[in-house]
């Protein structure tokens, strides 16, 4: 084994140029002497042999199918120094043995259904035909498949410079002897019974299709695993051959066309049997079990590495830069949802799934995309120029695009506001700095603005001292800068009295609704009206004149 192994490697060596693969001295003395005769020979030999070369040239010979089980990250690298020209050639050599492959499940499906006109049959001549085509049909598939199977091998054998084939694991040729054997003399020996009595014939038949079709059902759970190894293989040097301009649509179609489990609705032991043994099957059921748990896990890891990830972004910028509470979680944010994208793309390769085409496609519809999404596009540019300039920051109470509510959060398109009455409002960034921002917050002190009117016939004097006695004496009110009370204007029905008292911003309400709340009671125990507005109708009346 180990021997054909090496004999093997140096003949892909060989191939592929390397100068040391193969050679002795006494060749390379051959090689030096050939290369100083073709000197000699001069331009005559030349193009004598540039107009012979295309004659000469032999077709191409595949060198992959040598061994037909090679692993695919081998067969990876075995195809990736091949011309176009030479990858087509391997490219029909590999679709020829899933052919022949589909063609043996085909012939095996078909051996079933033939089984299942013995086991239905009424006599035991019509079951014995049907028995004898099922496995006329079926030999003769497993020959061409081994016969196919075999040829390319040893055109590669040949190409390679190789005796014999190199060893193949699970190489059960002989149990499959033994199995037909056992099975001919199965059928002879059913057809011994047959002929004892025509009852004990018809049910001896009975029993072996029925054991034929078990067999049957088996071989083609087998033969579609051998068949998806063969169209994994032959992906692999199609990728190769798209990727130097081959192509392989035509290809790549009759794969996917001759791919699947077929399932018979009108024979549910068929239909059965072909689920449980895709499910227990290497290439099918365990191969998306462990595509699925990897798939699942890579999901896992991604989000846990977002989170570490955007924790220490988030941290980092919270101590080392001086950025917005806004700008620090969007920028956290946006690094962890751009390590998911990636991550769940990554994901998806362990589910087979080529995502070359979706970014292609993403790529080609940018222009499309872009133009359906110019006022996204346009709101990511005024989110861009609210995080640069911060005009305001989590937090803090804001009147912009004609809402008045704490800013909760922002992202590269909208933020979010939450209302005093505890509603949330999401408003595009375009409405926001396209509009006056006006942020009340973000200041320390905030000044109380506060307007109290009194009748004309009330002492205006002793108004204001009970206004500034009022303010004084509030806790919450600053003492610098020092309140304003002062009488500004003669109204149309009261004299109002200005009252402008400083008070961390905080506490601007409270102060607001407090002092308001005992002026009001200070002008009662005081006698002092507040009137409210009122106007005066008169009526004239005017004797009505009498027509002469």
């Amino acid at each position: 084994m180990i021997e054909s192994l090496l004999k093997l490697s140096l003949a892909f060596a060989l191939l592929l140029g390397t100068p040391w693969a193969g050679t002795t001295f006494a060749q390379e003395a051959d090689s030096g002497e050939a290369a100083e005769a073709s000197d000699e020979g001069g331009e005559e030999a030349s193009a004598a042999g540039a107009a012979d070369q295309d004659a000469k040239d032999p077709p191409y010979e595949p060198i992959t199918t040598v061994n037909p089980q090679i692993p695919p990250d081998q067969l990876e690298i075995l195809v990736k120094p091949l011309t176009k020209s030479e990858l087509q050639g391997e490219a029909d050599a590999w679709l020829e043995l899933l052919r022949k492959k589909a063609k043996q499940i085909a012939a095996a499906q078909l051996a079933v259904k033939k089984t299942n006109e013995a086991m239905d049959a009424g006599d035991g001549r019509a079951a014995e035909a049907a028995m004898k085509a099922a496995d006329a049909v079926q030999k003769k598939a497993e020959a061409e498949a081994e016969a196919t199977e075999k040829e390319m091998s040893e055109k590669a054998q040949k190409q390679l410079g190789l005796d014999e084939a190199p060893p193949t694991p699970g190489d059960d040729s002989a149990d499959q002897e033994d199995a037909s054997g056992d099975e001919d003399a199965a059928g002879e020996t059913t057809g011994e019974a047959a002929g004892d009595t025509e009852g004990d014939a018809q049910g001896g038949m009975g029993a072996a299709a029925s054991a034929k079709k078990e067999q049957l059902l088996a071989d083609v759970s087998e033969l579609q695993d051998q068949r998806t190894a063969i169209a994994d293989r032959l992906e692999v040097v199609l990728y190769s051959l798209e990727l130097k301009g081959g192509d392989v649509e035509e290809y790549r179609n009759y794969a996917v066309a001759v791919s699947g489990i077929d399932l018979d609705a009108t024979d549910a032991s068929a239909t059965w049997a072909a689920i449980t043994g895709w499910l227990a099957s290497k290439e099918g059921g365990q191969r998306w079990l462990w595509n699925i748990a990897l798939f699942l896990l890579i999901l896992l890891i991604t989000w846990i590495a977002a989170r570490v990830i955007a924790a220490v972004v988030n941290w980092l910028l919270e101590r080392k830069v001086k950025l917005s509470t806004l700008a620090e979680k969007l920028i956290s944010r946006t690094i962890k949802d751009v390590i998911m994208l990636i991550g769940f793309a990554i994901a998806l390769t362990a589910l087979e799934i080529d995502i070359t085409p979706i970014l292609a496609a993403i790529g080609a519809a940018g222009f499309i995309i872009g133009f359906a999404l110019q006022g996204t596009l346009s709101n990511f540019a005024s989110g861009l120029m609210i995080l640069i300039n911060r005009p305001f920051d989590e937090g803090d109470v804001v009147n912009a695009g004609g809402v008045t509510g704490t800013v909760n959060q922002m992202n590269l398109v909208s933020t979010t506001f939450r209302t005093f009455d505890n509603q949330t409002i999401h408003v595009p960034n375009n409405e926001i700095w396209g509009s006056v921002i006006t942020n009340i917050t973000a200041n320390d002190n905030r000044r109380v603005d506060m307007e109290f009117g009194i009748g004309y016939e009330d002492d205006f004097e002793e108004a204001e001292r009970i206004i500034r006695e009022v303010v004084t004496q509030h806790e919450l009110v600053l003492e610098d800068p020092e309140p304003m009370v002062v009488m500004h204007e003669l109204g149309d029905s009261c004299v109002k009295i200005v009252c402008r008292p400083w008070a961390k911003t905080s506490d601007w309400w409270t102060v607001k609704t407090e002092v308001t709340r005992r002026v009001k009671q200070r002008f009662d125990q005081a006698g002092i009206s507040i009137p409210f507005p009122q106007q005066d109708v008169h009526l004239y009346q005017h004797a009505a004149e009498t027509a002469g």
